[in-house]
C-alpha cells in the first residue's frame, strides 16, 4: 500500500496509525504491535479497545493476557474437574475419588447457580450450601464436602480464573471436633464381633469369601481389592505384596492358610476377564472389574448382599479394616501394624521415615494374633497358623513338633509374671511381653529357643520359679 493510498487516522489524537501491512499499529518499546486489519475496522474502534485493554502490559514489557470474561460457577467447577481428570489419567488420583469429586461438583453447581458468576458467590451462598450438605450427610462427610468445595474456589484463584481469593464466611466451617466425636460415639464402635465375621464367612461365596478374609487378614480396603493384581499374591510363600492405593506405601502381608485357600478358589472359578481387566484377581461374572460404581466399589455392594444373608446389619466392608487395626493393636507392635495397614509416616516421625523395613516375624506375629482372635487358638501340635496351604517358606521357623513344649513354656512364663511383685514383675512383663509371646507361638526360631531355654524343662507347676533377674547399670 503506497503512502498516498494509506488510510489516515480517524482523528489527530488517535493513538494508533495505519501500518503499511494494512493493520492498525503502534510502536511500543522499540517494536511494532498490531491491533487488527484496517479494512475490517476502518474507524479503528475495535483496535482502540484492544489497545486500551493491553497497553499496561505492553508498556511494562509483559505479554498481554486475554481479557477475562465472566467465569460462571459451572465454568469453574468443570475446569476443576478437568484438572482432576488429568490427574486420574496419570494415575495420581483413583477413579473412585474422581467420581466423588464429580458428584460433589454437581451439587455445588445446582445449589450455587449454574450461570452465576463464581466471583459473586459470597458467605451467604456458602452458608446455604453448607445447610444443603448437612441435610445429605453426617459430620464426617460434611467436613469432606466443605474441604473439597473450598478447594474448588482456591484452585480457581490459583489458576487465574478468579481475580481474588474467595470469601467463605464463618458459616462455611467444618463441624467441630466435639461434634465429630459425638457423632462417632452415637454410631458406636465400627468393628465386627467374632461371631458376625464367622457368620459372614459361612454365607460368602467364592469372591466374597476371599475379599472378607483379605480385609480381616491384613486390613485390605475396598479399592485395593478391586484393583488387586494377580501378580501381587504369592500363594506358595503365603504373602500379599502391594502398595496401598491411597498412600502408595508398599505392604507385605502374611496370608493365613484360610486366605490362601480362598484365593486359590477364586483363581479356579475366575471368569474370562474383559479387555483391560486381564491382570486383576477379582473378576465379576460378566468379566468386568469391581471398581466402576458411582457411589463406591462393587466390593461394597457384594459385601452388603453377603452380610444381609448372614443376618449382620449396620456394618460396611471398610469396617473389616477398622476391626483388623483394633484387634492387631493387642499384638503391641504399632510399627508392624502401621506397616500392614500401609499408613504413611506422620510429619516429624523421623523413626518411621528412617525405618526401611519391618522384620517378617513381626508382621507374622500381628496377623497371627488377629487369626487367634477370629478362629481361636489351635492346640493341635501341627495347627500353627500358616502350616497347611502355605509351603513353609519361613526361613528359621520352629518345626511343629515343638508346639506343645513352647505352649507349656509360655504358660509357665505367664504364671511367673502373675506371681511376681514390684520391680521383678515390671521387668518380667517388659522382657517377656505380648509381642515376644506372639512371636514364640507363631514359631519364630530365635524366640522359641529363648523361651525354651528360659522357661522350658520339666512340667512342674512352681509359680515362684522364674529366671534370675540382673539389673544392668
Amino acid at each position: 500500500m503506497s503512502k498516498s493510498n494509506r488510510p489516515s487516522k480517524p482523528r489527530p489524537d488517535f493513538p494508533l496509525f495505519p501500518h503499511a501491512s494494512g493493520r492498525w499499529a503502534k510502536k511500543v518499546r522499540g517494536s511494532f504491535c498490531y491491533f487488527g486489519k484496517v479494512a475490517d475496522d476502518p474507524h479503528g474502534e475495535r483496535a482502540l479497545e484492544l489497545w486500551l485493554d493491553t497497553k499496561d502490559d505492553l508498556l511494562a514489557g509483559r505479554k498481554p493476557r486475554p481479557k477475562v470474561t465472566t467465569v460462571t460457577v459451572e465454568d469453574l467447577v468443570n475446569a476443576w474437574l478437568d484438572a482432576k481428570h488429568k490427574r486420574m489419567e496419570s494415575a495420581e488420583l483413583s477413579p473412585l475419588t474422581w467420581r466423588g469429586y464429580r458428584h460433589l461438583g454437581g451439587i455445588v453447581v445446582e445449589h450455587l447457580g449454574r450461570t452465576r458468576s463464581a466471583a459473586d458467590i459470597g458467605p451467604d451462598d456458602f452458608g446455604k450450601l453448607r445447610a444443603e450438605f448437612a441435610k445429605r450427610w453426617g459430620p464426617a462427610k460434611l467436613a469432606t464436602a466443605i474441604t473439597h468445595t473450598r478447594a474448588v474456589f482456591k484452585w480457581g484463584y490459583q489458576a487465574g480464573l478468579l481475580a481474588t481469593p474467595q470469601r467463605f464466611g464463618d458459616d462455611f466451617g467444618k463441624p467441630s471436633t466435639k461434634t465429630m466425636r459425638l457423632a462417632r460415639n452415637q454410631a458406636g464402635p465400627r468393628m465386627f464381633q467374632q461371631a458376625e465375621l464367622l457368620a459372614i464367612l459361612d454365607a460368602a461365596e467364592v469372591n466374597a469369601r476371599a475379599m472378607v478374609l483379605l480385609g480381616i487378614n491384613g486390613g485390605v480396603g475396598n479399592t485395593d481389592l478391586a484393583l488387586l493384581p494377580v501378580s501381587a499374591v504369592d500363594l506358595d510363600g503365603g504373602w500379599l505384596t502391594l502398595p496401598r492405593a491411597k498412600t502408595g506405601i508398599v505392604r507385605r502381608i502374611p496370608l493365613w492358610p484360610e486366605t490362601v485357600k480362598a484365593i486359590r478358589n477364586v483363581l479356579a472359578h475366575r471368569p474370562e476377564p474383559k479387555r483391560g481387566n486381564e491382570g486383576l484377581l477379582f473378576i465379576q461374572r460378566n468379566g468386568t472389574n469391581y471398581v466402576a460404581r458411582r457411589y463406591g466399589t462393587a466390593v461394597s455392594m457384594l459385601f452388603q448382599a453377603v452380610a444381609k444373608k448372614a443376618g449382620v446389619a449396620g456394618r460396611v466392608f471398610y469396617d473389616l479394616r477398622r476391626t483388623f487395626a483394633t484387634v492387631a493393636d493387642g499384638a503391641k507392635d504399632p510399627a508392624a501394624v502401621s506397616a500392614l495397614l500401609g499408613h504413611a509416616a506422620k510429619a516429624g516421625d523421623m523413626t518411621a521415615i528412617y525405618r526401611q523395613a519391618i522384620d517378617d516375624s513381626r508382621l507374622r506375629a500381628v496377623v497371627d494374633h488377629v487369626h487367634a482372635w477370629l478362629f481361636g487358638q489351635d492346640d493341635k501340635p501341627d495347627g500353627k497358623p500358616g502350616a497347611g496351604d502355605r509351603q513353609d517358606a519361613r526361613k528359621g521357623t520352629q518345626q511343629a513338633q515343638d508346639g506343645t513344649a513352647i505352649q507349656k513354656a509360655v504358660v509357665k512364663c505367664l504364671r511367673a509374671i502373675e506371681a511376681a511383685e514390684g520391680p521383678d514383675k515390671a521387668v518380667l512383663a517388659s522382657v517377656w511381653n505380648a509381642s515376644e509371646i506372639a512371636l514364640a507361638l507363631s514359631g519364630d526360631t530365635w524366640t522359641v529357643q529363648r523361651f525354651l531355654t528360659t522357661w522350658g524343662g520339666d512340667d512342674q507347676d512352681d509359680q515362684d520359679e522364674r529366671p534370675k533377674l540382673r539389673v544392668v547399670g
